[in-house]
C-alpha cells in the first residue's frame, strides 16, 4: 500500500504515468503490498523504486564481481581504496571519491572478501551510487566505514513480518550452527524475486538451497533445521531522499 501525503495510490492511478518499464514490477508491488509505505512526494516514491531496482541490480552485481566471503578477522579489500580495521571493517581512504571506491568493489572484486553483512552495505552504497549519481555521492559520504549494517550511518530499519519485496534483505537463521563455523549461524540475502536470492559466499539460490546449505554447516547431532525469519531490513527511502537532496 502507498499513501502520498495522506492518500492511498491505487493501480489506476498510475496508468497514464510514463514509468520506464523496468521500474514497473517495483511500483505495482509496493501498491499491491499490504505494507504500508508513506511518502511526502511522487518524487520520494519514485526514488524508493529506482533505489529498489539498483539494489537488486547491484546485488546481481555483486554475485559476479568475484568478491570471497570472509570472516571479520579475515577481511580484506584494495589498498589502493581501504584500509582494514581492527575490527574488520573497511574504512575509505583519506581524500578518496567514495564512488570510484565502491565501484571499485565490483570491478576488482578479486581483491575483496568480507562478511554477508558487509556485503548488504556495499550494497546499499552501490545502489544508492546508481540512483543519485556520482556528485550527490562523494559530496554526501566522505567517510564510509564497510562494516556490519547494524552499525550503518545510512537510514536502515527492520520490521517484522511475512511479506517481502524485491530489494528487500532478509535473515535465515541456523540455530544450530556449527560452533566451528560461528560465520555460518545465518545468511543475510537480498530478495531478487522468483524464489531467487543473493547470499554473498554462497551465490544466487532459492530459498530450499540456501537452507539446505546452512543445515549441511549445523553441529553435530544438530535437530533444528535452518529457517527464514518473519522480518525484513530496508533502507528508509524517504528519509535518504531527504538526505540527498
Amino acid at each position: 500500500m502507498i499513501i502520498i501525503s495522506g492518500q492511498t495510490l491505487r493501480p489506476q492511478d498510475i496508468a497514464n504515468w510514463q514509468t520506464e518499464e523496468s521500474l514497473l514490477p517495483y511500483l505495482n508491488e509496493l501498491i499491491a503490498s499490504p505494507v504500508q509505505f508513506d511518502y511526502g512526494s511522487i518524487a520520494e516514491l519514485m526514488f524508493e523504486v529506482q533505489l529498489r531496482r539498483n539494489i537488486v541490480q547491484a546485488a546481481k552485481e555483486l554475485s559476479g564481481s568475484g568478491a570471497k566471503f570472509a570472516t571479520f578477522a579475515k577481511t580484506y579489500g584494495n589498498t589502493a581504496f581501504w584500509r582494514v580495521t581492527p575490527e574488520g571493517a573497511l574504512e575509505l581512504k583519506y581524500r578518496i571519491p567514495a564512488s570510484k571506491a565502491i565501484r571499485d568493489i565490483i570491478e576488482n572484486g578479486a581483491f575483496y572478501a568480507f562478511e554477508c553483512a558487509t556485503a548488504i552495505v556495499v550494497i546499499y552504497y552501490l545502489a544508492v551510487l546508481k540512483t543519485v549519481g556520482n556528485e550527490r555521492f562523494d559530496s554526501r559520504f566522505k567517510n564510509i566505514i564497510l562494516y556490519d549494517w547494524h552499525y550503518e550511518h545510512l537510514p536502515i530499519y527492520t520490521e517484522t513480518g511475512h511479506h517481502f519485496l524485491l530489494g528487500d534483505c532478509l535473515y535465515f537463521k541456523n540455530p544450530d550452527f556449527n560452533p566451528q563455523k560461528a560465520q555460518w549461524r545465518g545468511e543475510n540475502v537480498i530478495v531478487l524475486g522468483k524464489d531467487q536470492y543473493f547470499a554473498h559466499g554462497l551465490g544466487i539460490l532459492t530459498a530450499e538451497q540456501i537452507i539446505q546449505k546452512l543445515n549441511s554447516l549445523r553441529k553435530k547431532d544438530a535437530v533444528q533445521s535452518a529457517y527464514l525469519l518473519s522480518q525484513a531490513t530496508r533502507l528508509d527511502a524517504p528519509a535518504l531522499y531527504q538526505i540527498m537532496h
